[in-house]
């Protein structure tokens, strides 16, 4: 079952936060970022036609060009934005015809590592947690996750299992 952007809500997610914020510590901020690779995120994104496809009346991944939308820190530096839920999104742009994509962690991560030096990560909720994942950090992450999964200390969920775990309520 896909997953409407007003489905997305991320609430454990946003409770490992709040307590990582609460208490910075190394056990908080392992839950936090464990949440973060299970959550499903609002990316905002600007959808172009390419030229000369503009007569074909099926959008395609060949006559479509996705950009996404990106922030620039007080220090020049970019990145590219993730939202928790509608209601954060609405928080940065109220904007009825905003297009987003649904993305995963493992999907932003591969955002960022495509963006080359043109983003140095991405930020979750800028407007409010403002959770900044660095571009080296993430790298980090997902090492020490494929690490775990090849040791067999966790068992990897894919993002199309997880959907359909909670669309049908198994695990």
């Amino acid at each position: 079952m896909k997953k409407m952007e007003n489905d997305i809500i991320n609430p454990a997610l946003m409770l490992a936060i709040s307590r990582m914020k609460e208490n910075n510590n190394l056990d908080t901020q392992n839950r936090m970022v464990e949440e973060a690779l299970n959550a499903r995120f609002l990316v905002p994104c600007v959808v172009h036609i390419k030229p000369g496809t503009e007569k074909e009346t099926k959008r395609t991944p060949a006559n479509t060009v996705v950009n996404f939308n990106m922030v620039k820190s007080t220090e020049g530096i970019m990145f590219f934005i993730a939202f928790s839920d509608m209601g954060e999104l609405k928080k940065w742009q109220d904007n009825e015809n905003q297009n987003v994509m649904v993305m995963s962690f493992d999907e932003l991560a591969n955002l960022v590592q495509g963006a080359g030096e043109q983003s140095n990560g991405f930020v979750l909720n800028p407007m409010t947690s403002n959770v900044v994942f660095q571009k080296k950090i993430i790298a980090n992450i997902i090492a020490n996750r494929d690490k775990a999964v090849k040791e067999g200390k966790i068992v990897q969920v894919h993002s199309a299992q997880r959907a359909d775990a909670e669309g049908t309520g198994e695990a």
